[in-house]
């Protein structure tokens, strides 16, 4: 990488950091239970899927999408590659 210009480094340690969380997200979902995973999996769909579309598809009420998600996202948190990635970055990252 000595070669590259210094616009061209930080563009790919940037796509290297990227990849890592995504690595690190794609970890933590796959211990999170099936119905935690499909939900996040629904609620990231491009385009979003509408919450009555997730509702039908698995079962829970509407009004409860918004609180499981928080629960999901609450457990992705605690999660060790979670954790391991946060406590990686540098601060204001």
């Amino acid at each position: 990488m000595e070669d590259l210009p210094d616009t061209e480094i930080a563009a790919v340690e940037e796509e290297l950091l990227r990849a890592e969380r995504n690595a690190a997200f794609r970890d933590a979902l796959t211990r999170l239970p099936p119905g935690y995973q499909q939900l996040l999996t629904l609620l990231m769909a491009d385009p979003p899927v509408p919450y009555a579309e997730i509702s039908a598809k698995l079962g829970i009420a509407t009004g409860s999408i918004g609180p499981t998600r928080r629960r999901c996202l609450d457990r992705l948190g605690r999660d060790p590659a979670i954790i391991a990635l946060v406590s990686s970055e540098p601060a204001g990252v």
